[in-house]
């Protein structure tokens, strides 16, 4: 119910006819935000139980309302799809990708958790030919040989040998999903997160090369953001990504047992969870220490960091279209995600 009465008050705020209504705001967040040296360009949103508390756009980042690009905060999206077929028993975390892909052809016994902890070792497609030399790889301009001939190219590693962070991965349990439902991933975000939860901006990106942020003091790249697939292709607000949050919380999407799995990380997994990194935080500006699930993303100019707070019940979303922009390490407990979330958890920054 709480989840709801939020989602509805963030769609009152979006509805056409309604510029008078103002978003909610947490005063120390855009105070922090300018003492940022070189100025912020972007969104700021946070929830907290179940509640929006925070929303506000800055610089060049338009109406905090806008669908976005969240980069590879898609890949916690497709770990709860995955983690969903896990619930029904249609998947194991450690079957191999033969087990559902029988053709597949290079480190096929590495198995879905080790492709969702990035332990798999598939190539990386970012490190695949870039002819023009403008820091895009080809296979996200829709140039050379495609995403899957190049993703059962060459391992980088043995299977489990070690990290090794790719897109590859999450592509490839985008066709065990399919396999396994009949379903392409952009129907199952359709029919299972986003019609569910009443996100109407989620989509996935259209298949043409854009330039939409800045690459430091320059527009980054032209890029065919479609090609990321299950690993980064998707837009949608902030607030719809909040939204998500929330039910990922709540247990609306998974078991509590699959959310235990995918958040369950220490250091003998260098933190890393699946699709997230966990760690312990101490917010010292009101001596709260907790606990913080975090996924990164970064496409050309964009930044996203979305932040869960769970024993807190908050959620945290900051994004912007500045590459060089530094969030910091959240992990360190220094920076500015971590000013942001001692901002909406204890009312004022540091």
């Amino acid at each position: 119910m709480r989840y709801l009465a939020g989602l509805l008050f963030l769609m009152m705020l979006a509805m056409p006819g309604r510029a008078a209504a103002v978003p909610p705001t947490v005063p120390a967040v855009p105070e922090r935000l300018a003492a940022v040296p070189e100025g912020f360009s972007g969104i700021v949103g946070a929830w907290r139980a179940g509640r929006p508390v925070h929303l506000s756009a800055h610089g060049e980042g338009g109406s905090p309302f806008r669908p976005v690009r969240w980069a590879s905060v898609t890949k916690s999206v497709t770990a709860v799809l995955v983690l969903q077929e896990v619930d029904a028993g249609r998947l194991s975390l450690d079957a191999p990708v033969s087990t559902y892909l029988p053709d597949w052809p290079v480190n096929g016994d590495a198995t879905l958790r080790q492709l969702l902890m990035h332990t798999s070792g598939l190539a990386d497609l970012s490190a695949t030919p870039d002819a023009d030399r403008d820091g895009m790889a080809d296979v996200y301009q829709g140039q050379g040989p495609g995403w899957r001939a190049l993703c059962e190219g060459p391992a980088r590693a043995p299977t489990g040998a070690g990290f090794t962070y790719n897109n590859c991965d999450y592509q490839v349990l985008g066709l065990v999903l399919e396999a396994v439902t009949g379903e392409d991933f952009e129907t199952l975000v359709r029919t299972r997160i986003s019609e569910p939860l009443g996100l109407r901006s989620v989509r996935l990106a259209p298949h043409e090369p854009v330039s939409e942020a800045f690459d430091g003091t320059r527009p980054e790249p032209l890029i065919d953001v479609s090609v990321y697939g299950p690993a980064g292709a998707l837009y949608g607000s902030v607030e719809a990504l909040l939204a998500f949050d929330q039910a990922l919380m709540d247990g609306r999407l998974i078991s509590d047992a699959a959310r235990a799995e995918m958040w369950k990380a220490g250091p003998e997994t260098g933190y890393g969870g699946l699709s997230v990194w966990v760690f312990p935080v101490t917010l010292t500006a009101c001596g709260i220490e907790t606990r913080v699930v975090e996924r990164q993303g970064a496409i050309g100019g964009v930044q996203v960091r979305n932040l869960i707070l769970p024993e807190l019940d908050v959620a945290v979303v900051l994004w912007t279209d500045q590459a060089t922009l530094d969030f910091g390490q959240t992990w360190s407990g220094e920076g500015l995600t971590i000013d942001l979330l001692a901002a909406v958890v204890c009312g004022q920054g540091g």
